[in-house]
């Protein structure tokens, strides 16, 4: 197969981008539904409980590199709109240079923080040696993720995400691949996921470097390039992204660093389990504000305010709208499902799935407003409020798990409500703020999302106290049916003109050259 490394025109790129996000979340999504099964049925609920543990950890301790590289994207974009050839070099090297010596930095706290995890975690017995290799192979695929992420922000900076999908596909499929290979020869452990995940990161890798040769061959890997203004640039931006950063994951990592020291392996074990939809929802809003966040970086830099403002609208819109009609089937749909898919002894998490994702419509529609604060470079303030919230949830999860005992429950309702309170109220106020339009120009946008979720949820929910599904097949086929019913229901007598033009661009052939 050959691949076109030339852009396409525009609006057929934003067609192509759109259309291959869509099919990587779909892919994710069914390695994600087939795999956690596997994993539970191998290695038992505990022991599987340690994976997305070691994940939330990682994340932590690599916050600053990534954080550097989130600046990147949007003054390596500036650069190339500009033909800044030299400029470009010199952010790309700053960034790749500064990566590598705080990756290096890292190694020792690293390997002192592995040797560490029995006494800081919950193990379950007998597991001890691999959980630490199982963390030291994720702490260190995070590591290469951090290096990889030099070299796939030319990508970003060239609006080319349908690239970039093919390297996301061939890693999962190889991580994938390499852990049931890895089962099948042995006895199965947590420290071969970690293997696979730390393989499949090398092979990203070498593919992110392939295409950062061919889209920026202008770009080249250069001491000389390492410019230590430059660097205090992407760190003024990359501080405060830090900070903000160092906040979502007090909302959104917390949760299973508190379920293994406040309330055990096994219920961690489920509390991750049904933390993957939650995973999942996030990354179909992130594919969605991934394609357009570099359009409106792009547009910063020719000062076309305008569209900016009439793309974000449209995209909180309907962004709530996508994520409501998932909600809502996952809500409603969520007794029946939960038994075909794990069996019947998880069915009993039904009212904890639906307390955990169903404030995501609101919270996730805000998703393409955070690209406007990084394209206007306003992420002072939010990262200073992310971190006070999220401190805030750290003690609201742990006032409800440790002194009202509300277990689960208490987990998910701390980041509920704390989330909410931040993106409901701030987020939109603030994005109409810095781009000095009336405090309500995205509020209304949000709204949609909510009554969405909430007209499905009832829908589905009717449907299984009507109809008796007890299998695959007639969970799919309620499942279709109502989506369908929905959907034609809005294109129909809820949709504007102009939102279906949008929504028809996520699919290439709906567009005219």
């Amino acid at each position: 197969m050959k691949i076109a490394f030339r852009n396409s025109k525009p609006h057929q790129q934003f067609g192509i981008n759109a259309f291959s996000n869509i099919a990587v979340y779909v892919i994710n999504l069914g390695i994600g539904m087939w795999f956690t099964p596997f994993l539970i049925k191998n290695l038992g609920v505990d022991s599987y409980g340690l994976i997305p543990l070691a994940n939330s950890v990682t994340t932590y301790l690599i916050i600053i590199p990534l954080s550097l590289n989130g600046a990147v994207g949007r003054f390596l974009t500036i650069d190339l709109q500009k033909d800044d050839i030299e400029g470009a070099n010199q952010t790309f090297n700053t960034s790749f240079f500064g990566s590598l010596l705080l990756t290096i930095g890292s190694l020792p706290f690293l390997l002192g923080f592995v040797y560490l995890i029995p006494l800081v975690f919950n193990i379950p017995t007998g597991t001890e040696n691999a959980a630490k290799l199982l963390f030291f192979f994720v702490m260190f695929s995070f590591l290469v993720t951090t290096v990889e992420s030099c070299f796939s922000v030319s990508s970003w900076a060239k609006n080319r995400f349908d690239l970039r999908n093919i390297v996301v596909v061939f890693s999962n499929l190889a991580r994938i691949s390499i852990v049931v290979v890895l089962f099948k020869l042995t006895q199965p452990s947590v420290w071969q996921v970690g293997l696979g995940i730390l393989l499949a990161g090398l092979i990203g890798l070498a593919g992110d470097i392939f295409i950062w040769k061919q889209l920026t061959p202008e770009l080249r890997i250069s001491k000389s390039h390492f410019n230590l203004t430059k660097i205090r640039e992407l760190f003024s931006m990359g501080g405060w992204i830090t900070t903000n950063q160092i906040g979502s994951l007090l909302f959104l990592n917390i949760d299973l660093i508190v379920a293994n020291l406040a309330l055990g392996t096994k219920i961690a074990g489920e509390y991750g389990t049904i933390l993957l939809f939650s995973t999942l929802l996030r990354s179909l809003s992130g594919t969605v504000s991934g394609i357009l966040n570099p359009i409106v970086v792009a547009k910063y830099a020719i000062k076309d305010f305008p569209s900016i403002t009439r793309l974000s609208k449209q995209s909180v819109r309907l962004m709530g709208l996508a994520i409501g009609l998932a909600v809502g089937l996952l809500c409603g749909l969520g007794g029946p499902f939960l038994k075909l898919w794990l069996g019947n002894d998880f069915d009993s998490l039904w009212l904890l799935l639906i307390l955990i994702i169903f404030h995501l419509p609101i919270n996730l529609a805000v998703m393409p407003l955070f690209g406007i604060q990084q394209a206007l470079n306003k992420v002072k303030i939010p990262g200073i409020l992310t971190l006070v919230l999220g401190i805030g949830n750290l003690l609201l999860a742990l006032l409800f798990t440790l002194v009202f005992k509300w277990g689960s429950f208490g987990l998910a309702a701390a980041g509920a409500i704390v989330l909410t309170l931040k993106n409901v109220i701030f987020t939109p106020i603030y994005g109409a703020h810095i781009q000095k339009l009336p405090w309500y120009t995205y509020i209304g946008a949000v709204v949609p999302g909510l009554i969405m979720t909430s007209l499905v949820l009832l829908l589905s929910y009717g449907s299984t106290v009507l109809i008796q599904i007890d299998s695959w097949v007639r969970l799919i086929f309620t499942g279709i049916i109502i989506a369908m019913f929905v959907i034609g229901g809005l294109f129909l007598f809820g949709l504007k003109r102009e939102d279906k033009d949008l929504i028809l661009g996520f699919v290439p052939s709906f567009r005219r050259s």
